[in-house]
């Protein structure tokens, strides 16, 4: 049941059979172009979208997408049904099959640029509108080609430009980042329910150097490397993490506070993300004694933040079969959650606190043998903090001395009344 369920959060939440809508092209546009074309006049520009995650969103490019888009098809084989690639929507906006691709008529080619560039420039920059509908929104480009942003249209510029205010509010992201409905109704994903400001200013941020490499000393531009989840230090910035060692009653007692400090749930949006706090408890020789958990963080769901599927009485569902929400255990914006664990064994001189993030759960990335490549199975320390324990009741200040701090570490000296 552990594995259905850590399995049930990482299967594709696009996958399940309606009707196929790419975005809309007018007829006669403008073509899209690959990005490589951009770097020219914006090479700071595109070096950063090619360090992004936009540029590997592809199944040629992305090996954990790849390895459940796999998984997905073999599965709906062995139903007896069509296996599709609705994922490309997002993942592979810019495939001049699209439509065939979404529809379980074509697979995903490597040699053909379009289904390999993944969200490429011309895609983003020539977005007109936002189509807003069920099970996920789509996009329509313009005809004319020209170049959207959130500034003035410039004359001069080599290439036709348009001022839009999608660009200004973060709307423009919203076609893929907004909401997804498997086709039992039910959200695998809604932006819209747990909470949206301007996703430009945290994930867009602006840094030094110009637009235009000609003017690269005199401005600043928005970072297109678009950070999240696979940034430590922007997940760092995303919650506050508190530890301390209180009285409780006649014991001692670990005592966390969590919050969400960003204006979105954590983890957000994307059901295979997760995060949980581990405490271990120490002797004073290093051996552990206590955990709040043995082999998975579902085994304490209080410290875990997750999102998983059901359907009947079984939980751990795959999200295209999902009926309902398993369990919710994320932080919603500015939610805070304490977490207090009684120290019971006098032995215990100290007790580590961590806050670990995970883009896959370990489990997950078993069953569906998803490469190992260093980001996929990647841990990200987001918080982790050592606390001294007192003995016989004293408190930690009595028996340590603080003798230096960093950002997330504090480390200590124990005091010789203190030894046995």
């Amino acid at each position: 049941m552990k594995c259905r369920l850590i399995f049930s959060a990482v299967l594709l939440s696009c996958c399940w059979l309606p009707q196929a809508q790419a975005h809309e092209l007018p007829e006669k546009a403008v073509p899209l172009e690959q990005s490589n074309q951009c770097a020219g006049c914006h090479a700071t520009i595109y070096q950063e979208w090619q360090e992004s995650f936009h540029a590997l969103s592809s199944v040629h490019k992305d090996s954990a997408h790849k390895a459940v888009h796999q998984a997905f098809v073999k599965a709906m084989k062995a139903q007896g049904k069509q296996g599709n690639y609705h994922c490309g929507s997002c993942h592979a906006p810019m495939s001049d099959n699209l439509a065939e691709l979404m529809a379980g008529q074509a697979e995903p080619d490597s040699s053909n640029w379009t289904q390999a560039e993944g969200v490429g420039c011309t895609f983003c920059h020539r977005i007109e509108a936002v189509v807003e509908q069920k099970p996920f929104s789509r996009y329509r480009l313009n005809q004319d080609g020209a170049f959207h942003t959130s500034r003035p249209a410039n004359p001069e510029a080599l290439h036709k430009t348009a001022q839009s205010s999608l660009f200004g509010d973060g709307q423009v992201c919203m076609g893929c980042h907004s909401h997804l409905f498997n086709g039992k109704n039910v959200a695998v994903c809604a932006m819209s329910e747990e909470g949206q400001s301007n996703c430009i200013t945290c994930h867009m941020p602006a840094v030094p150097g110009g637009a235009v490499l000609l003017f690269a000393s005199r401005d600043t531009h928005l970072s297109h490397r678009m950070t999240g989840g696979h940034d430590l230090e922007m997940l760092k910035k995303a919650v506050s993490v508190e530890a301390k060692i209180q009285a409780e009653g006649k014991q001692q007692a670990v005592a966390i506070t969590v919050k969400n400090i960003i204006e979105h749930s954590f983890p957000s949006t994307n059901p295979m993300r997760m995060a949980f706090v581990k405490v271990t408890a120490k002797d004073k020789a290093g051996k552990v004694l206590w955990t709040n958990f043995k082999d998975s963080p579902l085994e304490d769901k209080k410290a875990l933040f997750f999102k998983a599927f059901k359907a009947g009485e079984q939980s751990g569902v795959p999200t295209w079969a999902a009926e309902t929400v398993a369990f919710d255990t994320r932080l919603k914006a500015g939610e805070t959650r304490s977490l207090t664990y009684p120290l019971a064994d006098p032995a215990i001189t100290e007790v580590e606190v961590a806050l670990i993030y995970r883009l896959f759960p370990p489990a997950a990335i078993e069953g569906f043998a998803i490469p190992k490549d260093g980001v996929n199975d990647k841990v990200y320390p987001i918080f982790k903090k050592t606390l001294p324990v007192g003995k016989g009741g004293k408190s930690g200040g009595e028996c340590w001395k603080k003798v230096s701090k960093t950002l997330t570490f504090d480390y200590y000296i124990k005091s010789e009344q203190c030894d046995e």
